[in-house]
């Protein structure tokens, strides 16, 4: 090993040094510190680079850098003989030419690739089945209505059947359009329907998708408010020892009549009547309409003083209300659900779907009740 070498590398051992972390400090180059120790200069750069890594590791390792580099010129011997390079040649551009040797293996290549890409055609086209979805509905579904729009999208030269079970007959020839969407109204039964759409394209394939449709008419609970009439007795009456005769009229949807909880005839000209002995003091008197669908008159009196009212129907504010109502006035409401607020509760008496609730609170007492149908 050179005597160059030797000392710098003696150095490195005797500091606890690595070569890896040498080349650490310095940011030379393992391989080049190596070299250096090794005396291996025909691995380095070149003189001018391998003298400043030269005076950079003796620095590091603590050494004299003029006596290292008067080290590495005597071992050197000679300079370094100065780079040449070739001259670079001139590339050739070949053009390709089309010869027998070439052009057959060309044409026979193409040819396979024509058959094999005929083979598939035919092979996609006549040996897979024809694809059928059903995008509305997406999946099975409840219908209100008993007819349901079916839609999809098949293969635009399919033939299209339509079968609903139970007991309809199919309904054929469904066409698709020209992007192969489709849609057929489909008549439904009540409970459920299994719809089949069947697809037959040009080759016999067959593909299906299948539906379930539930039937369930939809039932409204709107239903409309009878129509009663109360003729007699007034308003506010008085009636002195006598019984008080309770008449008026119905319309024709009216299927019976309840005064005070009492039922009542109705005549074939739509008309009742009844006489109703009273106590001594004031009362209340309630008339009661109702339709064989269940559809009632909601009745409230006033009674025992003057009262502010407010009522809503079915969330809007009920026409005639938000206003103070003397003795006596009757007010009737009709809805799937009602409010009533009441700036004097002890005046204030309520009956709902015929029964008597009494007094919604104490006299002068700001009250608020709902009322909603089944």
């Amino acid at each position: 090993m050179a005597r160059l070498g030797d000392a710098l590398r003696q150095q490195r051992e005797q500091m606890g040094v690595t070569l890896e972390q040498a080349a650490e400090d310095t940011r030379i180059r393992e391989k080049f510190l190596q070299a250096i120790e090794s005396g291996d200069y025909q691995s380095l750069p070149g003189t001018v680079y391998t003298k400043g890594f030269l005076r950079n590791y003796a620095e590091y390792l603590n050494l004299q850098p003029e006596e290292m580099l008067a080290i590495y010129t005597g071992e050197r011997g000679r300079a370094e003989p100065a780079r040449t390079f070739a001259p670079m040649k001139p590339l050739v551009k070949r053009s390709f030419i089309f010869t027998p040797t070439v052009l057959v293996p060309v044409v026979v290549l193409a040819g396979i690739l024509l058959f094999v890409g005929y083979i598939y055609y035919q092979f996609t086209t006549f040996a897979v089945a024809p694809h059928v979805d059903i995008t509305d509905p997406p999946g099975d579904a409840v219908s209100g209505t008993a007819e349901y729009t079916v839609r999809g999208k098949t293969n635009p030269d399919g033939r299209i059947t339509v079968r609903v079970s139970p007991g309809l007959d199919p309904i054929p020839e469904v066409h698709p359009a020209r992007d192969g969407t489709f849609s057929v109204a489909v008549p439904l039964k009540p409970g459920p329907n299994h719809v089949e759409v069947h697809v037959l394209d040009p080759s016999g394939k067959v593909a299906e998708a299948t539906r379930t449709i539930q039937l369930s008419p939809v039932v409204s609970n709107e239903q409309p408010a009878p129509q009663l009439i109360v003729e007699q007795p007034a308003n506010g009456g008085t009636y002195t020892n006598a019984p008080v005769t309770v008449s008026g009229r119905v319309d024709k949807s009216v299927a019976s009549v309840t005064v005070n909880g009492t039922a009542t005839a109705i005549g074939s000209d739509l008309k009742f009547s009844v006489t109703v002995n009273f106590v001594a003091g004031p009362q209340t008197i309630r008339v009661i309409a109702k339709t064989a669908t269940g559809a009632e008159v909601q009745e409230m009196r006033l009674n025992g003083g003057d009262a502010w009212l407010l009522a809503t129907v079915d969330g809007t504010q009920a026409p005639g209300t938000n206003k103070v109502f003397s003795n006596g006035q009757i007010l009737t409401f009709t809805g799937r659900s009602v409010t009533v607020r009441t700036g004097n509760a002890g005046a204030t008496f309520l009956a709902f779907n015929g029964q008597e609730l009494g007094k919604m609170g104490e006299t002068g007492q700001v009250m608020e009740r709902s009322f909603s149908s089944p």
